[in-house]
């Protein structure tokens, strides 16, 4: 069984460090976004109208060296007079996958992604064929409205659609209600809902948070992950660690471990989860 990563965070440096992690869990490949931290959200450089533009040193050079090891998102803003280039200039690198928004980070965001604020992101993506991966947390209910308007669009849903865990904390003060304020297993629901749209597959990462199970191999997160299976199929859900990024202590090997061995799932379905569907979705050969 092949196991690919759908998410983790690193830099600067560290590409020898991730290597070495990597082979000693088996894993065969990750996707990166690139993360320095929660002080600047960087690595990048602040436009003149204050808009954080996002750069990947760190994930760009390990996919040239490493080209079958390693492949990276861009993060990209609305407000980036030139996102529709960032784009494209994504589209076009070798080992860019695909973009990522956040508009969940902010309740200006989660006010302007409710009425149609990043519809020309998704135009474009949609044009030129590229996936968008969508930080939407807790605010799954406005998905539909774009899933509807670019049936042609492969978007994921960060972090199982779930609202924020207890304690994560975030740079902008300006933070959307509710979030961080701890679990709301009940809103799963809501994220289910979102499988009637065949464009949009489930990133299963920060499962331990967003549900509030601790302790590995965290037992009451294997029902909740067969209901996803089960909604969205498992050609629709992709595993990510968010190693280098997860607040909420877990190793690397245990955010694997306790899929890889889960007695919710087939062994095909595992096939699917852990590498195979962010394979096909992203086309990433």
């Amino acid at each position: 069984m092949e196991i690919v990563d759908a998410q983790i965070h690193f830099g600067p440096g560290g590409i020898d460090e991730t290597l070495a992690g990597m082979d000693a869990l088996g894993i065969s490949a990750v996707l990166a976004d690139e993360f320095w931290g929660l002080d600047s959200w960087g690595p990048g450089y602040r436009l003149n109208n204050d808009v954080l533009r996002v750069t990947s040193p760190t994930a760009e050079l390990a996919a040239w060296q490493h080209p079958d090891r390693f492949s990276y998102v861009l993060r990209v803003d609305r407000n980036d007079p030139e996102v529709h280039s960032l784009i494209r200039m994504t589209r076009d690198a070798p080992h860019a996958r695909a973009i990522r928004i956040l508009p969940a980070v902010t309740a200006q965001e989660v006010e302007a992604f409710a009425h149609g604020g990043y519809d020309e992101i998704f135009a474009e993506a949609n044009d030129i064929g590229l996936p968008v991966f969508a930080f939407i947390a807790g605010h799954v209910e406005l998905m539909p409205r774009y899933l509807t308007k670019f049936p042609d669009l492969q978007l994921i849903v960060d972090h199982c659609g779930m609202p924020m865990e207890t304690g994560v904390s975030f740079l902008d003060e300006d933070t959307p209600e509710g979030a961080g304020a701890g679990p709301d297993i009940s809103y799963f629901d809501e994220v289910l809902k979102l499988a009637d749209h065949k464009n949009v597959a489930l990133k299963w990462s920060h499962a331990q948070g967003m549900f509030g199970v601790s302790g590995y191999p965290f037992d009451a997160l294997h029902p909740i992950l067969r209901r996803a299976v089960d909604a969205f199929g498992a050609e629709r859900i992709m595993w990510a660690s968010d190693n280098g990024g997860n607040q909420t202590g877990e190793s690397w090997a245990e955010l694997l471990f306790y899929v890889r061995e889960s007695p919710a799932l087939s062994d095909d379905e595992k096939e699917w989860v852990l590498g195979k569907t962010l394979r096909t979705l992203l086309q990433w050969q």
